[in-house]
């Protein structure tokens, strides 16, 4: 009798806590950083392949982390939001990219 107590409550706080978006999120992120070690060691693709599986797998967790983490819903209503963290992250990817260059080609 105890132990059906114990497991009715575990299972109402493991119900409250899927529930939670954040929790649904890490999990999401946690699965797809497994992937990403996987792909990149060759694991589950040919070689060719990868470059374009992760830049799927990185679409996927960044919608990811609009819906759970920062609980943005894609309406008319955020565009303009959607649009300057997409201009953002243009920004700092021209950046990364510009610097990575510029240091490889200091390099030699």
């Amino acid at each position: 009798m105890m132990f059906i107590k114990i497991k009715d409550k575990f299972i109402k706080i493991m119900i409250f806590f899927i529930k939670k978006n954040f929790f649904i999120g890490f999990f999401l992120s946690a699965f797809f950083m497994f992937l990403y070690f996987f792909v990149l060691t060759n694991f589950f693709c040919s070689h060719y392949y990868y470059v374009y599986f992760c830049f799927l797998s990185i679409s996927m967790q960044i919608f990811f982390y609009f819906k759970y983490f920062l609980g943005m819903r894609f309406s008319k209503k955020n565009i303009f939001i959607i649009l300057s963290l997409v201009f953002i992250s243009t920004i700092i990817s021209i950046i990364t990219i510009g610097s990575l260059w510029i240091f490889d080609h200091l390099h030699h």
